[in-house]
């Protein structure tokens, strides 16, 4: 079921009616500004096995624990490092998640066997009324596990169709998942980059921060989006950085920034999906365009930003989603 709700002032009876879908111990799917999240009562082990489920996802990767307010979250932990709480407040509501020590209270299915749990406050007010009336809320991206995430309601039920409550308040803004940072010990770690960039973090915090991007092959999962395959369409997809790269003569589908329109145009072999004129657009669009491309059936060749800002998430994005096929530009 659908329920489209006003993504500014979102109607306190809708709210109310998913509430108790989620109390009564099931899941629902609701819009954040990064992407559309499949919930369950983060502290509830039997409704968090649900999401696992209904992705297909393996246990072993953490979720996110949504909350509304800065009080819900000594609940959850044991201690918020004061360096942490500043950027706490400086970035929430906002695409950040830390982690932190978790309590005993939040069960170990909750944050896929690990000791920690990753937090967020999301800004958006549909998620937060919704997080206001049943609690902290544990949630990853409401799609099937590999594929690319969710920034519609129709992506959403592209995905389940009516096994999930789905909250419709319109496209996301941000497009792209919450930067994922460990707080616990300096230097703090990113391990999923987002909007927030390590740069805003270091201003703020005044912590030396440093990227992670892989882990051992057989090691613990300290973060959503490491060590399984993400975002990946339904065909081959492989990057560039100029149209030189593209093969000439293949039907191809070609993903990029508005500046490649004119160079493409009149090119029967090419059908271009545009993301718009810059990086944030390009952000807030990448998880549609790859789904769009799917009705192709074509491979898509997707255009690699500047690693700079949200660059940095963007590309490392779409390196996941082209997987084992990718064609990383020299």
């Amino acid at each position: 079921m659908v329920l489209k709700v006003d993504p500014l002032k979102p109607e306190q009876s809708l709210i109310r009616k998913a509430c108790q879908v989620l109390l009564d111990g099931f899941v629902v799917a609701f819009p954040t500004e990064t992407v559309y999240g499949l919930g369950a009562i983060a502290t509830n082990e039997e409704a968090v096995r649900k999401i696992f489920h209904l992705k297909g996802r393996p246990t072993d990767n953490p979720l996110i624990v949504h909350v509304s307010d800065l009080s819900q979250v000594y609940d959850l932990v044991t201690e918020v490092p004061e360096k942490a709480r500043k950027v706490m407040e400086v970035f929430w509501p906002g695409p950040l998640s830390v982690i932190l020590q978790a309590k005993e209270s939040v069960p170990l299915v909750t944050r896929g066997g690990l000791e920690s749990v990753a937090i967020r406050m999301p800004a958006h007010p549909v998620a937060l009324s919704l997080i206001r009336c049943a609690g902290p809320i544990a949630a990853p991206s409401a799609n099937k596990s590999g594929r690319p995430s969710p920034t519609t309601a129709e992506h959403v039920y592209q995905d389940f169709g009516d096994d999930v409550l789905i909250l419709d308040a319109g496209p996301t803004l941000v497009g792209l998942e919450s930067t994922v940072v460990d707080v616990r010990e300096e230097p703090w770690k990113i391990y999923r980059p987002g909007a927030v960039t390590r740069e805003m973090l270091e201003a703020h915090g005044h912590v030396s921060v440093e990227y992670v991007g892989k882990i051992e092959e057989n090691g613990a999962v300290p973060s959503p989006g490491m060590k399984y395959r993400h975002y990946a369409p339904n065909v081959p997809v492989f990057l560039f950085r100029d149209v030189d790269e593209l093969p000439p003569n293949q039907d191809i589908t070609v993903i990029a920034l508005d500046g490649l329109a004119s160079i493409l145009s009149g090119k029967p072999n090419i059908i271009f999906i545009s993301l718009g004129s810059d990086q944030h657009s390009a952000a807030a669009r990448i998880y549609m365009a790859l789904r769009q491309a799917e009705q192709f059936g074509r491979t898509a060749y997707v255009q690699l930003m500047d690693e700079e800002g949200i660059g940095i998430a963007y590309n490392e994005r779409v390196r996941k989603a082209a997987g084992a096929s990718r064609k990383l530009a020299n």
